[in-house]
């Protein structure tokens, strides 16, 4: 029996990841007590409780160093609330592993975790890793790695293991067979599959509102669309007439291991868990960075892509729906499409929850 507690969140690159580990390790240790430390006002809000998980509240805010004093002023005294609460939500859960996926969300809580002595291990996800988990690279007991090249950025380059991304035991539940037949599709249609991470991308959003004509004379070449909750998809139904019976437009999904499994063609951001569960299922994809990225990462884990013939890279200034037509105009060929999501496949980590859960395990026996 070990009581873990992980904490990530704040976006679904972090979010997802931290939830594939949870229920891997849940998967290999049935008796042990899984819990998840974040805000309930962001995306591991909504999505830890729907898995079954308890989520604590451990509220602190992002840092931005464009804010105003006062603002920079009200974040530090969050960030000093947010560290007593994690030091009292400890105690009180008597965690015998901390985990941290990322995000501003995880600092307070791993950072207290290394100050009681307890066994922590961190996951980066993108080639140049943010702030949070390059300063606790310096305490963390485990630094868990999805590009090998991020080893360098890391304080303890020692401590580092490349793992890979973990991506959601769902994905692995279908099939590019099962999928197709559970949407309809037949042989000889193709589906592209276009979204802009779990918030929407106004810019993917616009260049598809212009280029569905083209999918209106291309029936067989289907478009399923997400365009990110609320605001966006308001935006975006108001900005198109008609939509092409080949294309569905929807604000948010929770099919997405079945979606990308189906799909021929995947446009999206490069975030690295979009880019994880594209390899992890094996598809020719077309990346946007999102362009104001810390770091420009986006660009970074989009490159890793391309490099190895898996991606297409346009940069967000350059995209519209000309430039869209243009692009899926010159992959409207099996022959290519085949070769790119071999070459995706290549690049996919299919055991990543599994060696992640390895270390933890390995950390817990020590305790």
């Amino acid at each position: 029996m070990a009581n873990i507690l992980i904490a990530g969140g704040g976006t679904g690159g972090h979010a997802y990841p931290a939830l594939a580990i949870g229920k891997e390790l849940k998967h290999r240790n049935p008796q042990w007590n899984i819990e998840f430390a974040g805000r309930n006002d962001l995306i591991e809000g909504r999505i830890v409780p729907l898995e079954g998980f308890k989520l604590h509240e451990v509220y602190v805010e992002g840092f931005e160093r464009y804010y105003s004093p006062l603002r920079k002023a009200k974040v530090a005294a969050r960030a000093a609330l947010s560290f007593f609460q994690s030091f009292r939500l400890l105690s009180k859960f008597k965690a015998d592993c901390v985990v941290g996926t990322g995000g501003y969300t995880c600092g307070p809580i791993v950072l207290a975790a290394h100050m009681k002595g307890l066994p922590t291990l961190i996951c980066e996800q993108n080639v140049i890793p943010g702030f949070t988990i390059k300063s606790l690279s310096k305490v963390a007991d485990k630094v868990c790695l999805s590009f090998a090249d991020a080893k360098e950025y890391m304080a303890k380059p020692d401590r580092c293991i490349f793992t890979g991304n973990p991506v959601r035991r769902e994905f692995a539940l279908f099939n590019r067979g099962i999928a197709r037949n559970s949407m309809g599709l037949e042989d000889d249609e193709l589906l592209m599959l276009s979204f802009g991470g779990s918030l929407g991308a106004r810019t993917i959003n616009n260049a598809i509102a212009g280029a569905l004509p083209f999918f209106a004379a291309n029936p067989k070449f289907k478009l399923v669309h997400i365009t990110g909750r609320g605001q966006q998809y308001a935006e975006f139904m108001g900005d198109v007439g008609d939509i092409p019976k080949n294309a569905t437009i929807i604000e948010y999904s929770n099919d997405m291991p079945m979606l990308m499994n189906a799909a021929d063609l995947v446009l999206s951001r490069s975030g690295a868990s979009s880019v994880s569960e594209i390899n992890y299922v094996g598809v020719a994809s077309v990346y946007v960075p999102f362009p104001a990225a810390v770091f420009d990462h986006q660009t970074k884990n989009a490159q890793v892509c391309v490099d190895k013939g898996a991606s297409i890279l346009i940069e967000d200034s350059k995209l519209d729906a000309e430039s869209l037509v243009n692009h899926i105009s010159s992959l409207i060929d099996t022959g290519i499409l085949a070769k790119m999501a071999a070459a995706s496949k290549s690049l996919g980590i299919l055991d990543s929850a599994e060696m992640i859960s390895l270390e933890i395990e390995k950390l817990v026996a020590t305790v």
